[in-house]
């Protein structure tokens, strides 16, 4: 399954960008629905940045069985001062990468249930 939503760089629209991406996640993987709202409010944050008012901010939530998959395209350009935000959630993806062509600039990351640990103490 794939969700989009397509907003314009505003002040409101990380929050708003956060609490679908959270409504997705709570529909599809509650499990991740947390860690969700942060990536897609951080990428849409870095995303305003390179995105002039009248330019369309893409984000795109996949999902599939133990996974979700957000990404997040501007028309933007490469972003200098960029890629803090990625780096930020690294301890929250189980992976994660950005690119930049003619089309503009795009950051995804991909969200997982981590597994705990199981120790055998011998018992």
């Amino acid at each position: 399954m794939v969700y989009r939503l397509s907003v314009f760089p505003t002040d409101a629209c990380v929050e708003n960008v956060g609490h679908w991406a959270r409504g997705v996640a709570q529909t599809e993987r509650p499990d991740l629905a947390r860690d969700a709202e942060q990536v897609a409010r951080a990428l849409v944050s870095a995303a305003i940045r390179r995105t002039k008012r009248d330019e369309l901010i893409h984000t795109r939530i996949e999902v599939t069985p133990d996974s979700l998959r957000i990404e997040v395209h501007d028309p933007g350009g490469y972003d200098a001062a960029g890629g803090f935000e990625t780096a930020e959630l690294s301890s929250t993806a189980t992976s994660f990468g950005a690119s930049s062509d003619h089309t503009g600039h795009r950051m995804w990351i991909i969200l997982r249930k981590r597994r705990e640990a199981c120790h055998d103490l011998g018992r």
